[in-house]
């Protein structure tokens, strides 16, 4: 653990030096990567350990979130924001289930469904066909529901926040917070020395080791995990 802390310190350090120097420069870097993140339209919202509601636009880093654990809804806590944007335009699928849940996500984000063998398969939004059967927050205890309509509609804006969990309770539908992957469990399990460096940090009272408050765009830390996946790994990821 102190060798992934002293590498992600050195990482945010690095990225630091060179947004200085590009502002004392030029002014301004363009993203130089085509990365996408897959996301929830700005109009979901989610659920607060303290039961309120909260759009997802206006998530802040620290934010209990309702979210899935083995099957158990507990709260879970939102480290950083994968991507954002307030006012772009993107393409989104939006379901309807028979308990009337609804939910809107870009293509390639992830989302549960029941299996014909009744086990729980990792979805792209795109490949999600009607009478699938979703995970539904209903009473206090998660239940499946089919899909009964499906639209392809253009929203704006988009955000992406990663809980401790991977998982997130969007519009009282269960979803996993990762997407352009081809496996949650391993998008979760790569996570996880940045999940024990924002836990070290909170330790040290720095609440913003991810500089979350970023302006628009895919975060740079992400960009830079996608480059090294697409090395080591490239099978494990999906980008179009």
């Amino acid at each position: 653990m102190l060798i992934f802390t002293l590498f992600i310190t050195y990482l945010l350090t690095t990225r630091n030096i060179v947004a200085a120097a590009d502002e004392e420069g030029k002014g301004a870097s363009a993203s130089s990567t085509d990365v996408s993140v897959g996301c929830f339209s700005s109009d979901s919202s989610v659920v607060l350990m303290n039961g309120e509601q909260k759009q997802i636009d206006s998530l802040r880093t620290g934010d209990q979130i309702l979210a899935i654990d083995q099957f158990n809804v507990r709260p879970s806590e939102m480290f950083i924001m994968l991507d954002k944007e307030t006012s772009k335009i993107a393409t989104f699928y939006t379901f309807l289930t028979a308990s009337n849940h609804q939910i809107s996500l870009t293509g390639l984000h992830l989302i549960p469904i029941v299996s014909s063998n009744h086990k729980m398969n990792y979805t792209a939004a795109r490949d999600i066909k009607l009478g699938d059967q979703f995970y539904v927050f209903i009473n206090d205890h998660l239940e499946s529901s089919p899909v009964v309509n499906i639209t392809i509609e253009l929203k704006q804006g988009y955000f992406a926040p990663l809980t401790m969990t991977g998982t997130i309770l969007v519009n009282n539908i269960y979803a996993s917070c990762y997407a352009s992957v081809t496996n949650h469990e391993l998008a979760q399990m790569f996570m996880s020395p940045f999940r024990w460096y924002y836990q070290l940090m909170k330790l040290i009272s720095r609440s913003e080791p991810f500089d979350n408050n970023q302006s628009n765009g895919i975060h740079w830390l992400i960009k830079f995990i996608y480059d090294i996946i697409s090395i080591i790994q490239p099978s494990s990821l999906q980008l179009s």
